[in-house]
Formats: C-alpha cells, sequence, structure tokens
C-alpha cells in the first residue's frame, strides 16, 4: 500500500497509539462543582440577563454591566462557561442565534483592540476606517441579527492600563457607549485590578453609573467556622467525584488545611491539584490521594534548578564505580503537603502578605490576592 492511502493509515495509527487520559480524569475536570460562591455568581449573571428586552420592547431596562472580580483559580471564568452552557447557539432557517457571545479581552487592551475582539466574535473584521459610531452601530446590528442579549468579556482585568489612565477611560467609555448603544447586558470578568474601572472619578461616572452590585469571588474565609465547613464540604464533593477506591480524607482537618495553604483556598486552583493527583494515582494503582502524593504533585509544579557544582572532577573515577542516587524530590520545608505544621503557618504567613497592584504576576496571582491574613490553624469544631 502507498500514497495518500497508506499516509492515511499511519497517520491513524499514530492517532490510536497516543495515550488517552483516563475517563475519570476527564469527568472530573469537565464537572461544575455548584458551591455557593459559583452559585451566587450565576445568580447575579441571570438577575442581569433578566433585564433584556427585545428592540421591539417598547419598555426597555437601560442595558447595565457586571463584574465578577476574583484571582486566578477564583472560578471567574467557570462561572460564565457553566451560566453559557444553559444558552447554547441555535440555527433556525432565518439566522444562528446567539444569545450570549463570549469575547475575551486582548491583552494591553485598547478601544480597538476591544473591538476587533468583539466582531471577532461575531466573525467579522473592523475596517481601518471605521469610527466608534460605525463600528458600534456594527455590533448593534450584529447583536439584533443573532439575538444577542449578553455579552461577556473575560480577561476584563487587561482593560485597565495603570500606565496609561487616558486608556482605561477610553476603553471605558466604549463599554458605555455599547450599553447605551447595543442594548445588550455585559458581564466584565478579571482580577480584582479590574475594579479601578469603576473607581470613583470624572471618566468612570458615566459607567459606574450603569454597574449592577459587583460580585467578589473570594476563597471561602479559614477563620471561621462556616468558611472552614464550606471549603471542607468541596473537598468531600471533589472526593467522592474522583471515584477511588479508598477513602481519602480530604475534607479531614489536616488534609484541608494543607490544601487549603498550597492553593490559598481557591477552588479551581484546588480543582488542579486534586487533577493531577487523581492522574498519578491512577497510573501507579494507588486506591487513594495521601500527603506524600499532593506532596509529589506540589513538588512538581515548583522545581528549582539547581546545579551541581564542584571544585574539582574526579577524571579517573569510572562510571560503574558507585550506582547512582537520583536526587531531587519534593523539598519537605517549603512543601506545604510534607512539612511540619509549625513551617505551615510559617509558609501561609510568608505567602499570603499583599502583592503590590502594579506587580501582580503569575506567581503572585496563584496564591490569590484577596487571602486572609495568617490566622492559627485550629480545629474549633471543625
Amino acid at each position: 500500500m502507498g500514497g495518500p492511502e497508506a499516509m492515511t493509515h499511519r497517520r491513524a495509527a499514530k492517532l490510536s497509539a497516543r495515550p488517552a487520559v483516563p475517563d475519570a480524569v476527564l469527568a472530573f475536570e469537565t464537572t461544575v462543582i455548584p458551591h455557593t460562591r459559583h452559585t451566587e455568581a450565576k445568580a447575579a449573571i441571570h438577575e442581569l440577563h433578566g433585564r433584556y428586552r427585545p428592540r421591539g420592547d417598547s419598555r426597555r431596562f437601560k442595558a447595565r454591566a457586571l463584574l465578577i472580580i476574583g484571582s486566578a483559580g477564583s472560578g471567574k471564568t467557570t462561572a460564565l462557561e457553566d451560566y453559557m452552557a444553559d444558552y447554547p447557539d441555535s440555527a433556525t432557517e432565518d439566522a444562528d442565534i446567539r444569545r450570549i457571545v463570549y469575547v475575551e479581552a486582548p491583552e494591553r487592551t485598547t478601544r480597538r483592540a476591544l473591538v476587533g475582539a468583539i466582531l471577532g466574535a461575531y466573525g467579522y473584521r473592523a475596517r481601518d476606517h471605521w469610527n466608534t459610531s460605525e463600528v458600534i452601530e456594527k455590533i448593534a446590528f450584529y447583536a439584533e441579527e443573532t439575538g444577542t442579549e449578553m455579552i461577556f468579556i473575560d480577561e476584563g482585568h487587561h482593560m485597565v492600563n495603570e500606565n496609561n489612565p487616558d486608556m482605561t477611560a477610553e476603553v471605558t467609555e466604549f463599554i458605555k457607549s455599547l450599553l447605551n448603544r447595543v442594548k445588550v447586558q455585559i458581564v466584565i470578568a478579571g482580577l480584582p485590578r479590574l475594579l479601578d474601572i469603576s473607581v470613583p472619578g470624572e471618566k468612570t461616572m458615566q459607567l459606574r453609573r450603569r454597574l449592577q452590585p459587583t460580585i467578589i469571588l473570594k476563597p471561602y474565609d479559614w477563620a471561621s467556622r462556616s468558611g472552614r465547613t464550606m471549603f471542607s464540604g468541596v473537598l468531600g464533593v471533589m472526593e467522592k467525584m474522583m471515584g477511588l477506591p479508598d477513602a481519602s480524607g480530604l475534607a479531614k482537618h489536616e488534609m484541608a488545611k494543607r490544601i487549603y495553604v498550597a492553593t490559598g483556598g481557591e477552588i479551581g486552583i484546588v480543582s488542579k491539584y486534586l487533577s493531577q493527583a487523581l492522574s498519578v494515582a491512577l497510573a501507579i494503582g494507588q486506591r487513594s490521594i495521601d500527603l506524600n502524593l499532593l506532596g509529589e504533585v506540589h513538588a512538581g509544579w515548583h522545581r528549582i534548578y539547581e546545579p551541581d557544582v564542584r571544585d574539582m572532577l574526579d577524571f579517573d573515577a569510572i562510571l560503574e564505580d558507585e550506582p547512582s542516587v537520583p536526587s531531587g524530590g519534593p523539598a519537605h520545608h517549603d512543601n506545604p503537603f510534607l512539612c511540619s505544621a509549625e513551617r505551615l503557618r510559617e509558609i501561609w504567613l510568608r505567602d499570603t502578605v499583599p502583592p503590590s497592584p502594579r506587580t501582580m504576576s503569575r506567581v503572585t496571582k496563584l496564591r490569590g490576592s484577596g487571602a486572609q491574613p495568617l490566622r492559627p490553624f485550629v480545629r474549633e469544631g471543625l
């Protein structure tokens, strides 16, 4: 067999040989847990959605915007995606219906970049010669033709330019114009600095008047009994979802507090840890998840490159003289799953110092900028 047909068979063989992610891991990652924070976010979106009225309705609410704020892993995007799942795109004889349009704000968003992202979501490109009024009319036309009721803008913190407030004000003014003239409700999700578009000031006044009460997705507060109960309850649900043969005890005090420190209490990051732990457990045939396994997962995401440095190399040494000893492995001192209880408190204090808003990086975001200050881990009825 030769030619294109042989190439097709070889390609199919390669695809069939590709390792498959276990179904249990896929199910775990794609199942949304309707915990309190998630439910609150969806309820706020639903309330905003209820304000929409078709253009033909003579009595219409003014369009508003909703800000959903949270650190990385807090569940912002999950809330948007889960809500969108209830309103899928559909096709009719006359047109495609897109009740909710999802847009991701480009990094360092300008007005033109945001215009391009919104029109791109509809499958069109903005023309260089279009002015703001023409752009908004085009968006209004596409929104009406496709029955759009809401626009979701994710990564909305990209619209805040801390070094150029005028650019932020320009984007803010564009959002206000969309609300006024396109008449669809808008949800904007992003990191905490997104709140800067609603701070008191002349340039943001018009948009602030059109905002719904802001939703802030904070981690459950370990310092309160209710917060610990909520967080442990989510862990219990996640353990059931994993379906391992033996109990892991994720919701028990010792396990739960270490997961909390490692993840900053952010549910999305907790899910990431447990998904990886589940994948490893299934691969090695481990019947449950324990601290050692979680410690390995944590160490894998916090590698430090430390080359061996010797003053003198022994060039006369024979390779077979001594068996090699593998180096590496989790560093117990800084690993929240394997360190002492006292060191755990030190790690929590170190990692919950609020970062400077102007120097927020992907590393600082992992811990959750909205985390609570250090409080002792005690049972207190847990």
